[in-house]
């Protein structure tokens, strides 16, 4: 597993443990879970696990380089079915897929209609019932036999129709995983996705309602925003122009502004970025009917935590600091003490403040930034570096997941950061 190293040793100061390496399976009434977004008091379980149907849907267009990865992790492995959506593929995607045929994978082709909740949905109504499970190609499981079980012991919980399920989605590049992406549901449930880009979950109806977030502890390895995948296949501009659309037709919609700023923050200017999180702002406490699980105030807090990290790449501090006065404590203390490292005047009561901070599981809980962290840890690092040299540092350092941001990569100071021991 990506996360998780038998018996490993602690730091002295703040009791950190190396990175796990082992899967650990939850305590509580079913051990795949890992949380519950919002927390849901009807989910129970029968104790008894039942087999239901359950297949396994990928995405695909002009994907020859990973299809074959994709389907090999799920083929034979129990699944009832395995259904490749084909939005145009002009490479050799088609050919490697009618080679899987007898082995049970069968493929719709669907013209692209730019949008990915439309050649989603066109997929959740192709299976029609029992569990739905995407999977994108450039994704494979890592134990398809441990999802098979994950999903049998889920089938006698109650409320499965008003849920959505996401595995823990590592990127084995950036070595960072995403656990908020749904992926599994009932297709019989009334589970529909809204959105060209960044597609998101409701319950359908005339007035679309939020839907119910269930981590996993199941995990999907992802190897798609490498640069030369990313360059060769024209993410960052299709996706732009995806969301573009998407802002123009849903423009109450806090969700589309939270990416704008997220994916176009390395091209977008200071006024920019302060102008699409003030028109955030100006969402919070309405009601935008949008039925994402995340309000205009969730959004808000995520938008400013990103555009703090633009802004210091622009040099304007002026707009980090007045941001931080809305940021979670967690956040606003983590770019604070940054400045602070870049102007080279820090103490050791910055170190244990932010030891402290690292300790306190609900503080991190409400990071926007990063819940697991990883942030404050390369903050830790960088703070023993500057305070007790960097042999410290790098004690902590080898216990810790890596960070990447504008001030770290792999938790280490960027040259140009500003960061670096003197």
């Amino acid at each position: 597993m990506p996360f998780a190293c038998a018996a490993p040793a602690s730091h002295p100061l703040t009791g950190k443990r190396g990175v796990m390496r082992e899967k650990t399976m939850s305590p509580g009434p079913n051990p795949w879970i890992r949380r519950v977004l919002p927390p849901l008091a009807d989910l129970s379980f029968t104790g008894q696990e039942t087999s239901a149907r359950a297949s396994v849907v990928v995405l695909a267009r002009d994907e020859e380089r990973c299809i074959a990865r994709c389907l090999d992790s799920v083929v034979n492995s129990g699944f009832d079915d395995v259904l490749v959506v084909d939005t145009g593929s002009v490479d050799g995607t088609l050919g490697i897929v009618a080679t899987y045929a007898d082995r049970g994978v069968r493929l719709l082709q669907v013209p692209w209609g730019d949008s990915f909740a439309e050649a989603r949905n066109v997929a959740v109504d192709a299976i029609g019932d029992g569990w739905v499970v995407f999977v994108d190609a450039d994704e494979w499981v890592e134990s398809a036999e441990e999802l098979r079980d994950c999903l049998d012991s889920l089938t006698g919980a109650g409320g499965l129709p008003r849920l959505v399920f996401a595995p823990r989605i590592f990127d084995v590049d950036r070595e960072t995983y995403d656990d908020s992406i749904p992926r599994i549901f009932l297709a019989d449930g009334g589970v529909r996705f809204k959105g060209a880009i960044h597609e998101y979950p409701v319950v359908a109806g005339e007035v679309d309602e939020p839907i119910g977030l269930v981590e996993l502890d199941v995990v999907f390895l992802h190897d798609g925003y490498r640069p030369d995948v990313v360059d060769a296949k024209g993410k960052r501009q299709r996706n732009m122009e995806l969301l573009r659309s998407a802002l123009k037709s849903d423009p109450a919609n806090p969700r589309w502004f939270y990416f704008m700023v997220r994916d176009a923050l390395p091209v977008l200017g200071g006024d920019q970025i302060v102008g699409l999180c003030d028109a955030l702002r100006d969402l919070v406490g309405r009601d935008t009917g949008s039925g994402d699980l995340l309000g205009a105030a969730e959004y808000w807090k995520l938008a400013l935590a990103f555009s703090c990290q633009g802004l210091v790449a622009l040099g304007d501090w002026d707009s980090v600091h007045r941001f931080c006065r809305d940021l979670e404590q967690v956040d606003a203390h983590y770019f604070s003490t940054m400045a602070e490292l870049v102007g080279g005047v820090v103490t050791k009561r910055d170190l244990l403040r932010a030891v402290e901070i690292r300790k306190n599981d609900d503080l991190m809980a409400r990071s926007a930034i990063d819940r697991a962290g990883r942030h404050t840890d390369a903050l830790i690092c960088a703070l023993l570096g500057r305070l007790r040299g960097e042999g410290e540092a790098d004690r902590y350092r080898e216990l810790c997941d890596p960070w990447d941001d504008v001030f770290f990569e792999k938790s280490v100071p960027r040259r140009a950061s500003g960061v670096s021991p003197a």
